[in-house]
């Protein structure tokens, strides 16, 4: 059965941690749609959704959070590690870690994601593979990247001659 009691609504990001912590503080749950490609391939650009509600007081490692950093900028990432009072994070796409955020920063947990017609539970045993194995080759996926573009850049001489 389809829900029809959903609004969707285009909110700019100055006006979104209001609304959001409203949303939260109520118990609900917010619905957004992903920009940027720093968590692909899990969430992509403005094709995937993410819900969103309130963040347990101690966030598990692979946990995809929504958090402001100092500077004001909202990033959806996932936590990478966890080091007493602050995490390490890091989107899917990325190999570098954002270390030594603080939990007031943090605020809210992704609890599903669509990337097609369907959405997925972040609490599926298939997810929790893929997750697993995202961050086991965080570390590779520099070198796999500097390997990529060199095959680029090789194939490219190729057709020029």
């Amino acid at each position: 059965m389809a829900r029809t009691d959903r609004v969707h609504t285009r909110v700019p990001t100055r006006e979104l941690s209001p609304l959001l912590e409203e949303i939260i503080a109520s118990g609900g749950v917010a619905e957004l749609t992903v920009t940027g490609r720093s968590m692909e391939p899990t969430l992509h650009d403005r094709k995937s959704r993410v819900r969103l509600q309130a963040a347990p007081e101690t966030l598990p490692r692979g946990a995809v959070v929504l958090y402001k950093r100092d500077n004001g900028q909202y990033v959806l990432h996932r936590v990478a590690a966890c080091r007493g009072e602050t995490y390490d994070f890091c989107g899917d796409a990325q190999w570098v870690l954002e270390r030594g955020l603080r939990r007031e920063q943090i605020l809210a947990v992704v609890t599903e994601f669509q990337r097609t017609d369907r959405w997925t539970s972040v609490n599926s045993a298939g997810y929790g593979l893929y997750w697993r194995a995202l961050l086991a080759v965080r570390p590779l996926r520099r070198f796999a990247h500097r390997a990529a573009g060199w095959l680029r850049r090789q194939v490219t001489r190729e057709r020029n001659r």
